[in-house]
């Protein structure tokens, strides 16, 4: 998730309803509620600067003060990925932490020179080295008195940067593991943890709202499942464990068809708690709508398998495979629980996937799961929608 420049950190002068609600809060030693208040801000306007600012006055508290307070912080709030834009990570060892040099920085040019910063920042391309890593940078002086003063620098790394070494303020770098998605884009989460012990949904937020702009109240978009072994070895493995839940989860009304096209899968090793790996799939929500004259859920979904097919310039209709395996191109084919009314609409959906081909497309639709046997043959076509077709037709030899 992107991090803000200086120049955007400019303070609101109108003091706003969170800012009074947080210092409220705040002066009662309330730090947990002051910060589920700024999350739920951010989880509705993820790049709300005026959140981001209070979040970090939360988290600038000292360790003491938040230590002493009657609502400390929780590990999930504190490294939610909403608050992945005002982190500030090393170069160098990846620790992080929140800097409030950008709050002291934003309203005022304020020159100084800490004795003992926390980290310091090459202010041209942002390389930044935590305070550990500074010190292993510095060669180490067996003859100077114990209480000379120490001279804090360091230089930048990045061979591409002319930047004149490190220096304070240490503002925001963000955090590339952080995954920038609406939250209200976000139809459902499926969480798989690798082994035979099913994990609770606090594991499985503790994970999520890591590294998606999610929150608690999200815990409903949650479904959580476990992994047999050997099902999440590899990236092929996890894939297809993941379509099979996926269409599980159709299955149940869970999600809309065709979740798998609207997926991306993260694998996340170890996961915060070090409990395990996990397979984090979010599923973006389908803008496939259906036709005011169609009524919802007019009938039962039934189980179908898409096709898609191109119309070469020269040629007859044909699949995409891939020319080494020989399999499906990906989002091709696949299985779908839908209502038969639906297919039209979930046929432009993929067919809308593949337009920048330049040529004419159509799905075919086959009625039952197909995916596990590819031996499909024309008198097992349930109907076909080309290109730009709101109706299912059924097949006819030579159709073009």
């Amino acid at each position: 998730m992107r991090r803000f420049d200086l120049s955007e950190w400019k303070r609101s002068p109108h003091l706003t309803d969170l800012r009074r609600t947080v210092a409220g809060l705040l002066a009662e030693g309330r730090h947990r509620t002051a910060l589920d208040e700024v999350l739920r801000a951010l989880r509705r306007d993820p790049e709300n600067l005026d959140g981001l600012f209070v979040a970090l006055s939360v988290l600038a508290q000292s360790r003491t003060t938040r230590l002493a307070s009657p609502e400390p912080l929780t590990e999930m709030q504190q490294w939610s990925a909403l608050l992945a834009p005002i982190t500030t990570a090393c170069s160098a060892c990846d620790a992080r932490w929140y800097s409030t040099h950008a709050v002291l920085f934003a309203d005022n040019d304020v020159q100084f020179q800490p004795t003992n910063p926390i980290g310091m920042q090459c202010q041209k391309c942002r390389y930044t080295l935590c305070r550990d890593c500074l010190k292993a940078q510095r060669p180490t002086s067996y003859t100077a008195s114990v209480d000379a003063p120490e001279v804090v620098a360091g230089s930048c790394a990045n061979t591409a940067c002319d930047g004149r070494g490190l220096s304070v303020p240490v503002l925001p770098t963000g955090r590339p593991d952080a995954t920038p998605m609406d939250p209200a884009a976000i139809e459902g989460v499926l969480v798989v943890r690798d082994g035979p012990i099913r994990p609770t949904t606090d594991d499985a937020l503790a994970v999520v709202t890591r590294f998606l702009p999610l929150i608690s109240d999200d815990a409903p978009l949650l479904h959580i499942r476990r992994a047999r072994p050997g099902t999440m070895s590899d990236n092929a493995t996890r894939d297809a464990l993941a379509r099979s839940l996926l269409l599980d989860l159709e299955r149940e009304g869970a999600l809309a068809p065709d979740s798998w096209g609207r997926s991306r899968r993260m694998h996340i090793l170890a996961g915060p708690g070090g409990d395990g790996d996990y397979l984090i799939v979010p599923v973006q929500k389908s803008l496939r709508r259906l036709p005011p004259a169609t009524p919802h859920a007019a009938s039962g979904p039934g189980t179908y398998t898409y096709l898609l097919q191109i119309l070469p310039l020269r040629g007859s209709w044909a699949t995409l495979r891939d020319p080494r395996t020989g399999d499906f191109h990906e989002g091709t084919f696949g299985a779908l629980a839908a209502p038969a009314e639906s297919l039209p609409g979930i046929a432009q959906e993929i067919i809308k996937r593949f337009e920048r081909m330049g040529q004419s497309r159509r799905v075919m639709f086959f009625e039952g799961d197909y995916t596990q046997e590819q031996g499909l043959t024309t008198d097992d076509v349930y109907g076909i929608v080309t290109e730009g077709s709101t109706s299912l037709s059924p097949y006819s030899e030579g159709a073009e």
